[in-house]
């Protein structure tokens, strides 16, 4: 994964699409960067050969993390449930 992330957790995965939470730091110069989620899928996209996800602005961020974890509740997908919140928990510290 390109250098950018960092303290990468993947927190869900739906069929090749992976969301990731973690710390970006662009072009390594916010000494350490900003709390993010990423999303990319499989081994897309790369940036010279290594993957490169895509950071999810806030707003976008917490409608997805919000929808999904309903989406588990509702089935019934308990490890989906627990790696949601966990990464809701995430942001809001």
């Amino acid at each position: 994964m390109v250098s950018y992330w960092k303290n990468v957790k993947s927190i869900y995965v739906d069929s090749g699409l992976t969301l990731i939470i973690g710390w970006y730091d662009h072009k390594n110069l916010k000494n350490g960067g900003e709390k993010a989620l990423g999303i990319h899928w499989q081994d897309y996209p790369k940036s010279h050969g290594i993957l490169s996800p895509c950071v999810v602005p806030k707003a976008t961020r917490n409608a997805m993390l919000s929808g999904l974890l309903h989406q588990s509740v509702m089935n019934g997908n308990q490890n989906d449930v627990v790696s949601l919140t966990e990464a809701i928990e995430f942001f809001q510290k």
